[in-house]
């Protein structure tokens, strides 16, 4: 037996050895390493956290600055010119708003006229009365330029302290400027600015308010620096670094060679600068010791593993030898894992045993975990809603491919490829809440984080949220949904962002149009429609700036019909420009009948003549759609410009194609409008030729005379109609509106008001069975004393124009989707409904009806299943009540009822209400079987379950306006909504004593 423990060819010395300098150089490497690191990740951290603190410092004084800008600026819209005009009662204005002065502004607050002259003050001093403060930067920017702004820290003039202010421009009714009202804020005194920089930043580390555009320290929490100045651009690169812009962590040597850590945040109303300072051998003091600590641990490692490693790899080496030469061999063929060979039945046996054992089943696992792992990718995936999983503590575990692609920071200023911050796995999502997200506003922000936190710790069973997120594109919304993971709450939440952009946006379009119906209606001008349509799509997107441009009659030119937003000076330079193949993008459309979409008009060949005009307008892309008349003749072109290069979405095609729809409608009705007038005055003049009836009656309404076009039009010849009365090829209706016609003017002839010519719209037979509409101009014959003596007039058929005008009706008053009474109806309604509770003494009732859970019917089985429940809904409701009843559509999922003549006691008048809305109740929740059919898709038939909450309340005569009644209403609503749905509740003032609702 060889008893020399040290055989250097033995496998035993040489791993040994080999694993105790592998150990040495790790563990010296590291520790050297680490000693290197240490102070980085220590630097960088700390870092953050200045960074954070400093921004919570800007976002504070953001608020007090814009806090105290608002205070002046609501004062100063209550000061007019005879108020400036009267320096007496001026004084006592601003003295009774002394709140401004204790409260905001401890250097006082001084009225300005527009010269500059302080004219009146409130402050510790009255010596600034008459001293001319022009040179000040914020008075001038206010009297000048009518800006509100804050201004630069000077020494003032007669406090002889260290002062800034805030000075907000006076306007008049018109809205020029006639003066200004300014806050001083005396830095030499205790001001709001303090409660900041009073406080420090660990043991001796301070901050600082920095002014960058002037280079200079407004104030700091060393008050010997206030008013001090930066050295000049190019002394000092890291001060001209953060006064340049930078907002981050940055470690450097001060101007008295002392190496500090410093962080700044932007205050954006200011334009000034929040610094923390934070020597580091107060930062990095914790460091050291620690170096010198792993130092010490190091080398009583370094000892410790080489006693350890030979005797442990004497012992346990040489039994496990064999196993991992058979470990090596599969590794090298990279061959799939099976089990080991046993070489003996010791307990190195056992442990490869149980190695082969734990192998089977982690490779069964492996693939069931696999399996599992790609069905649920495929399902998440596959969604189009943006998908997280959250921990309870808001750190992200998993996110799905949609959520990714969403997040990476593509533009908008961050860094290609890389994810947009707090929204990749293992970031904490309530930071991004924090930092403002996606959110068009921070109170937004701060709703979701709020309730995103209520779920996590289990004080809400979900949330969700509808915002908006603007993008320099576009407008996008977005629903935001968190649900539990499990019923705990300490599992997590699940978490996702739905886009519902196509939705609001048709929403507003849907405003849009029912505005420019309601116009075309009213018989508005063409230049007031035309005008709507392009300010209600712009409304869309305040990206866009719309036109519409004519066609003029010979079809070779564009005129403006309305471009609000677009430059005066390209309005007049396209204004009567000939249409072309490649004349811009306008011009093409028209000229081909085609859409014209530049998405670069600054490399586009059909803009290569008007480039620079474009340039000088600032539009980077332009799409043209052709506005045709039912006809297919091109009228004009209606355009959406953008500020960049951009290219159309399908939305975006589908809003340029229905606004051209809607504005061919708008001219045509012109068209038609023009024509008429045009023929009117042409029909005069003719004789039997025309088209139009001209006809001649005795003073008892017998024909005597009726042109041919009389058999055109109805099938009657002359013969059988000369020597008929008129009522006889009349209608009953007919005859109701002529008897009345001719009773108004009979009235009027006994006034001694001598009649001239009528116009009237009569419906008439023909002899085909026929019913036709006539525009009859009737003019009365005198004898010489003027005693009427015949008729004689034209009629012309407007059946078209008719049917045109009840479909424009009915889209201005009737819901589309249901045909049920809109907003502009029912208060019509109700106003008639108030007018007869009047006369008659009864009550009348408004019932507030919303459906309960209807979002979650659109997002599982589409719109087109939610409009097919909305429709059956409307027919419930309207089988629930009178004919003398309404039922209208309030909007998505809300329907109100108008009850009439109740009973004049008003306990009756609840009780039948209360049974009415009952009615109503079971009705619309009984199961609704809706059919729903998809284009390249089977019928699909489904039974869906669906109830409502109603709101009641009761009014008689006038005792509330219009708007009052139905706010009771909706109150009462909102109160069935909050006790569960499915509920009826009356407006409390309606509530009978010992009853619940």
């Amino acid at each position: 037996m060889n008893l020399n423990p040290f055989q250097w060819r033995s496998l035993k010395t040489r791993v040994t050895l080999f694993t105790l300098a592998i150990f040495l150089v790790s563990i010296w490497s590291l520790a050297f390493y680490a000693r290197w690191m240490l102070r980085a990740d220590m630097e960088r951290v700390l870092g953050d956290q200045q960074l954070s603190t400093v921004a919570v410092l800007a976002e504070e004084l953001q608020h007090e600055l814009s806090d105290r800008m608002i205070v002046l600026e609501k004062v100063a819209r209550r000061i007019d010119p005879a108020m400036l005009a009267d320096p007496r009662a001026l004084q006592d204005f601003i003295e009774r708003h002394l709140m401004l002065q204790e409260q905001a502004f401890n250097g006082g607050v001084i009225v300005y006229a527009l010269d500059g002259t302080a004219i009146a003050e409130v402050s510790p001093s009255s010596e600034r009365l008459g001293v001319n403060y022009m040179e000040i930067d914020t008075v001038a920017a206010a009297l000048r330029e009518g800006a509100s702004s804050v201004s630069r820290p000077v020494m003032g003039k007669k406090l002889q302290a260290p002062v800034f202010g805030i000075t907000v421009p006076i306007h008049d009714g018109r809205g020029k400027v006639i003066g200004a009202l300014g806050g001083v804020v005396n830095l030499g005194l205790p001001n709001f600015l303090d409660r900041i920089t009073t406080s420090r930043y660990g043991k001796t580390g301070g901050y600082v308010l920095v002014a960058p555009q002037y280079r200079l320290i407004v104030t700091a929490t060393d008050k010997s620096r206030v008013m001090a100045s930066f050295p000049e651009p190019g002394v000092n690169p890291t001060i001209d670094r953060f006064i340049g812009g930078f907002e981050g962590p940055v470690v450097y040597v001060s101007a008295v060679g002392a190496e500090i850590l410093t962080s700044s945040k932007r205050i954006p109303v200011a334009g000034w600068d929040i610094v923390a300072i934070l020597p580091t051998s107060e930062a990095f003091a914790p460091i050291r010791a620690m170096q010198r600590r792993m130092l010490l641990a190091t080398l009583l490692l370094t000892v410790l593993a080489a006693a350890l490693t030979w005797w442990m790899l004497k012992r346990q080496l040489a039994p496990a030898l064999d196993a991992a030469r058979a470990l090596s061999s599969l590794s090298d063929a990279n061959e799939p894992p099976r089990a080991l060979p046993i070489t003996r039945a010791d307990e190195i046996g056992e442990l490869v045993g149980g190695f082969n054992r734990l192998l089977e089943a982690l490779t069964a696992r492996e693939k069931e975990l696999q399996e599992s792992e790609a069905f649920k990718n495929s399902i998440l995936n596959a969604m189009a809603a943006r998908i997280a999983v959250v921990n309870c503590h808001g750190d992200i575990q998993a996110v799905n491919k949609r959520w990714w692609q969403a997040t990476v920071a593509e533009h908008e200023g961050g860094e290609p490829g890389k994810p947009t911050p707090h929204s990749a796995v293992g970031d904490n999502y309530l930071e991004f809440f924090a930092a403002g997200g996606d959110f068009a506003s921070p109170e937004q922000a701060l709703r979701a984080r709020q309730g995103i936190q209520a779920v996590l710790d289990g004080s809400l069973p979900s949330f969700s949220l509808d915002y908006a997120a603007d993008s320099s594109q576009q407008n996008r919304w977005f629903t935001l949904a968190v649900m539990p993971l499990g019923r705990d709450s300490g599992h997590g939440a699940v978490i996702t962002h739905s886009e519902v952009t196509a939705i609001k946006r048709a929403e507003q379009y849907e405003h849009c149009r029912s505005r420019v119906l309601e116009l075309l209606a009213t018989d508005q001008a063409l230049g007031d429609i035309l005008e709507a349509i392009v300010l209600g799509v712009e409304q869309l997107d305040p990206a866009m700036l719309c036109s519409i441009l004519l066609l003029d009659r010979e079809g070779k030119r564009l005129t403006t019909g309305a471009a609000p937003s677009l430059p005066d000076f390209f309005n007049s330079a396209i204004d009567g420009s000939e249409i072309g193949a490649d004349v811009g993008s306008c011009g093409a459309a028209a000229f081909s009948g085609e859409r014209v979409v530049v998405a670069d008009i600054a490399t586009h060949p059909f803009w290569r003549r008007a480039r620079k005009l474009a340039a000088r307008a600032g539009l980077g892309a332009c799409w043209s759609e052709p506005i045709r008349a039912s006809s297919g003749q091109v009228l004009g072109t209606f355009a959406i410009y953008h500020r960049q290069a951009h290219t159309p979405s399908d939305a975006d095609i589908a809003i340029i194609e229905q606004s051209a729809r809607l504005a061919s409608i708008a001219i045509e009705k012109n068209l038609a409008a023009e024509k008429l007038r045009d023929s009117e005055a042409h029909y005069r003049l003719l004789t039997e030729t025309v088209s139009d009836i001209v006809w001649r009656q005795d003073r008892k309404h017998y024909f005597t005379y009726i042109s041919p076009a009389d058999e055109r039009l109805r099938g009657y010849p002359a013969s059988e109609v000369i020597g008929r009365h008129v009522t006889e090829v009349l209608p009953a209706e007919g005859v109701a509106l002529l008897r009345e016609t001719q009773r108004r003017r009979e009235e009027a002839e006994r006034s001694g008001i001598r009649t001239s010519i009528t116009r009237f719209e009569l419906p008439q037979l023909c002899k085909d069975g026929r019913l036709i509409w006539l525009e009859v101009l009737s003019t009365p014959e005198r004898d010489a004393h003027g005693t009427i003596t015949g008729y004689h007039g034209i009629s012309r058929e407007i059946t078209s124009r008719k049917h045109e005008q009840d479909q424009v009706r009915q889209l201005a008053f009737y819901d589309p989707l249901t045909a049920l009474p809109n907003r502009r109806l029912l208060n019509d309604r109700l106003r008639q409904t108030m007018a007869a509770s009047t006369r008659t003494g009864c009550y009348g009732a408004v019932m507030f009806v919303d459906l309960d859970n209807f979002k979650p019917l659109n997002d599982q089985s589409g719109h087109v299943a939610g409009d097919l429940l909305l429709i059956e809904a409307a027919q419930r409701l309207k089988a629930c009540v009178r004919e003398m009843d309404t039922v209208a559509r309030f909007g998505g999922d809300e329907f109100v009822v108008v009850i009439n003549e109740l009973d004049v006691d008003r306990a009756k008048s609840t009780d039948s209400a209360s049974a009415i809305a009952e009615k109503i109740r079971t009705s619309l929740s009984k199961p609704y079987l809706l059919t729903v059919r998809r284009e390249g898709e089977d019928e699909s038939r489904f039974e869906h379950r669906c109830s409502a909450s109603i709101g009641v309340a009761l009014f008689i005569d006038h005792q509330a306006s219009q708007d009052e009644i139905l706010k009771w209403a909706d109150r009462a609503m909102y109160e069935a909504k909050q006790a569960g749905r499915n509920v009826i509740r009356l407006h409390a003032r309606d509530q009978p004593r010992g009853r619940s609702g």
